[in-house]
C-alpha cells in the first residue's frame, strides 16, 4: 500500500512537471511569434495607402500623401499619413515611427500615462520639465489645447539648439483610450521662418491626418 501511494506520487509529480514545461514551451513559443511579427528597429513600413492628395486652401499647394496604419499595440491602434516623399522607417520602440524629411524629421511613440494622471497633468509635471532640464536653451514658444482626429490633444512648440544650431520642435500629446500618442516634429529654425508654408503643407496635413483607429 505504501509503495502504491509513492508510484502516484511520483506520477503526479512527473504530470504537473510535464505540464509545466508544455505551458513555458507555449508562453515562450507565443512570445517569440509576436516579437517575430513587429518591424525591427530601422526597417522600412510598408503603406496602406499611397493616393491620398492634401491639397492646402491657403498657399493652394498640393501634396500626396501616404497613410500608415499602426496596430501594434491592443488598444491604441492609429493611423497616420505622411508626405510621399518621405523616409519612413519603424521607431526604437512597439508603436513607433520616424519619418525623414528634407525640412525636418517626424517621431510617433506611444506613451503609458500612469492612472494616478492625465495628458494635460502628464505634459506639465513629466514631459515639459525633462525637455527643460535636458535639452540646451529650451524656450517655450506656446502651449495650446487643439483637437486631432476627433481627440483632445497638446501642443507644446519649443525653441533649443542642437550645439549651435538653432532648432525649432512642436510637440503634441493626442489623448487616447489608454495610451497617449506623442508626435513632434522637429527642424532648423531658419528653416522653418524661411519656409513658412512647411506648417501648412507638411506639419498640419500630418498631424490633422492622426486618428485612432476603432476595432
Amino acid at each position: 500500500m505504501v509503495l502504491g501511494l509513492m508510484d502516484k506520487f511520483r506520477i503526479i509529480v512527473i504530470m504537473i512537471g510535464a505540464g509545466m514545461i508544455i505551458m513555458f514551451s507555449l508562453y515562450s513559443f507565443g512570445s517569440y511569434l509576436s516579437s517575430s511579427y513587429l518591424p525591427k528597429i530601422g526597417t522600412k513600413v510598408e503603406p496602406k495607402n499611397n493616393s491620398i492628395l492634401n491639397v492646402d486652401s491657403t498657399s493652394n499647394k498640393s501634396i500626396q500623401m501616404v497613410a500608415y496604419q499602426n496596430r501594434e499595440r491592443p488598444e491604441n491602434f492609429y493611423s497616420i499619413q505622411f508626405p510621399s516623399y518621405a523616409n519612413v522607417l519603424h521607431g526604437n520602440q512597439s508603436g513607433s515611427y520616424t519619418a525623414k524629411l528634407p525640412h525636418g524629421i517626424f517621431s510617433v511613440e506611444l506613451v503609458d500615462i500612469p492612472d494616478t494622471s492625465n495628458v494635460e497633468l502628464n505634459f506639465l509635471t513629466k514631459v515639459k520639465p525633462a525637455l527643460e532640464s535636458s535639452v540646451r536653451d529650451f524656450h517655450q514658444i506656446s502651449f495650446n489645447p487643439l483637437s486631432i482626429g476627433g481627440s483632445r490633444a497638446w501642443d507644446l512648440t519649443y525653441a533649443w539648439k542642437n550645439s549651435t544650431t538653432e532648432m525649432e520642435s512642436s510637440k503634441i500629446f493626442v489623448e487616447g483610450a489608454d495610451m497617449a500618442a506623442a508626435i513632434t516634429y522637429s527642424g532648423l529654425r531658419q528653416q522653418l521662418m524661411d519656409h513658412q508654408d512647411i506648417n501648412s503643407t507638411v506639419i498640419q496635413p500630418v498631424l490633422q491626418s492622426f486618428h485612432w483607429i476603432v476595432k
